[in-house]
């Protein structure tokens, strides 16, 4: 019988919903959802009702099934590891990860919930079959605030899983051809999440805390405007050049929010963007080589591009040239079916790189110990 899963990300400038049902031959799409979360100034207390109103009214408009919901965490308060056990029964996995927590997890035991995820078998050079796993730990306030905003927005969650594992998940689908040498890249709101695969599995996962916003915010203390029409600027002229000679853009033209006639030269927008940029790309490039440094790591190949930032106009030319390396926006819908009437393949392709973590949400559950 065919299942229907909910794959809810609760972000911090929008909520997303991808709603799968899960067939013995696949999965078949059949909702996308997003409303954005109102940025203002508030405290945490206000901020949370905000949340909950967005959660609440996203359900309403959209019909989601409050009860075939799986979300997620992520940012800095998720560690996540890929350990090595010996082959082991399912029960034993779950002592043995525990064990192994205390070596990689730098919270003590009774502050975090433990989860772990089984990737693969193989044997190892002295012949011993080992199995490789995905360890998570992830502070017990993350997870308990999430829940609170999921349950007062009346939402009660089959599992709650981790962003960075959701977006294995979907290249894991979508990609079965390449599965060495790859870096998964999701740059959200305000984390960025960096996955990189060797062998098909993740070798090394990491959450930074720099995103879209910290463009937007830098494009609005830059230029002096509003943080909402720094954003539209962000969405509508990205990196507009390569050599800074495109001229002005006519923040009148189609931006909203403007009581005065005013420019703003393309080329500074291009600036900009790419000087807010900086950080993320040396934390980018400090992640490729640790692993590289690793007695199994080895350089990265290619990078797969997802989150609502992977929209920004010529951003895959630009991190391509920073890191010297191709790169791809994820097409996360690629092995999935879908109702023509309901969904357009352009339309697909276009909005398909901010819904990857909902998606993976939709996909998989992450089992709790």
């Amino acid at each position: 019988m065919a299942k229907v899963i909910v794959g809810l990300e609760v972000g911090m400038g929008a909520v997303k919903a991808v709603e799968l049902t899960h067939r013995k031959n696949g999965y078949q799409l059949r909702k996308l959802a997003k409303l954005e979360i109102p940025f203002e100034d508030y405290g945490p207390t206000e901020r949370e009702k905000i949340i909950v109103k967005v959660i609440k009214d996203l359900i309403n408009k959209y019909g989601i099934n409050t009860r075939r919901v799986v979300s997620g965490v992520g940012g800095e308060s998720v560690i996540v590891r890929r350990i090595t056990l010996p082959l082991i029964t399912e029960k034993e996995i779950s002592q043995a990860v525990k064990w192994q927590a205390e070596e990689y997890i730098p919270y003590s035991m009774d502050q975090v919930y433990l989860g772990y995820h089984v990737l693969n078998q193989r044997f190892s050079q002295e012949k011993r079959e080992e199995m490789a796993v995905i360890l998570v730990g992830v502070k017990r306030e993350t997870i308990e605030k999430h829940l609170w905003l999921l349950r007062q927005a009346g939402v009660s969650p089959k599992a709650i899983g981790v962003n960075t594992v959701s977006l294995f998940n979907v290249f894991q689908l979508s990609n079965l051809d390449e599965t060495d040498g790859i870096a998964i890249l999701e740059i959200g709101h305000s984390t960025t999440s960096i996955v990189l695969l060797d062998k098909g599995s993740p070798s090394l996962i990491r959450d930074v805390n720099l995103g879209g916003f910290h463009i937007t915010e830098t494009i609005a203390e830059k230029i002096g405007t509003s943080f909402a029409t720094a954003e539209q600027i962000k969405q509508r002229y990205g990196l507009v050049t390569s050599n800074g000679s495109e001229g002005e853009v006519d923040l009148n033209d189609g931006l909203k929010e403007l009581s005065t006639k005013e420019k703003v030269d393309k080329s500074l927008v291009d600036q900009v963007i790419k000087k807010s940029m900086e950080d993320l790309v040396e934390e980018i490039i400090h992640s490729f080589e640790y692993y590289a440094s690793q007695r199994e790591g080895r350089p990265i190949k290619k990078v797969v591009l997802s989150g609502g930032t992977a929209q920004l106009r010529n951003i895959d030319k630009f991190l391509s040239q920073e890191l010297g390396l191709p790169v791809e926006i994820i097409s996360p819908f690629a092995k999935i079916t879908y109702e023509s009437k309901k969904f357009q393949l352009d339309y697909l392709a276009r909005v398909g790189p901010m819904f990857t973590v909902a998606l993976g949400f939709a996909l998989q559950e992450v089992k709790q110990i």
